[in-house]
């Protein structure tokens, strides 16, 4: 190696996305025991539109944050947390640059959300009103997740097995030319 430090490998990444109550949580929940189970290390992030935080006001992480801090961490007995303000230089790129950084980083991080990402997505549709999907091809989306019949460029699977979502999931590895952008739900 000549110069400079080795560039870290991409992490791969998955968002599954859907409407409120679509199983979301549920299908990101499975894929994590599954690809845990394959021998894979993953990062799951829960991406939401909402406005909650990560921690309770006046407790002692909040004030450090309120007072200036750029970042907070907490070291439990259990667990460690971080968490920063979400701004302009600290996007979701960020956060996978962050793990990246872990002394053992992720192979694959699953973002349940997240839909205006420039990741490969699975979308979750259990409203049988719904016929087509909200995303194409050129946005990323790999798969359906469906309990009916679907209209659409990819494959249509069922929520179970888990190990023909996995599949698909696992053939969009490596690959970085997804679109971003915002994207209307049903």
């Amino acid at each position: 190696m000549s110069g400079g430090a080795a560039r870290p490998a991409r992490i791969s990444t998955v968002a599954i996305v859907g409407h409120k109550n679509s199983g979301k949580t549920t299908l990101t929940e499975r894929l994590v025991r599954h690809f845990t189970a394959q021998g894979l290390r993953v990062a799951a992030v829960k991406h939401t539109s909402d406005e909650a935080g990560f921690d309770k006001p006046g407790r002692d992480s909040d004030r450090l944050a309120r007072a200036g801090a750029i970042a907070v961490g907490m070291v439990a007995k259990n667990e460690i947390g971080f968490y920063t303000a979400h701004r302009g230089d600290t996007s979701e790129g960020w956060m996978e640059a962050t793990f990246a950084a872990l002394p053992q980083p992720p192979d694959l991080i699953i973002y349940e959300g997240y839909r205006g990402g420039p990741h490969p997505k699975v979308e979750c549709i259990l409203n049988p009103e719904v016929t087509t999907p909200s995303f194409t091809t050129a946005q990323g989306l790999i798969a359906v997740v469906s309990d009916h019949p679907m209209a659409a460029d990819v494959p249509v699977l069922n929520f179970e097995p888990v190990e023909e979502i996995a599949n698909v999931i696992r053939s969009s590895f490596g690959r970085i030319d997804w679109a971003a952008g915002p994207v209307k739900l049903h």
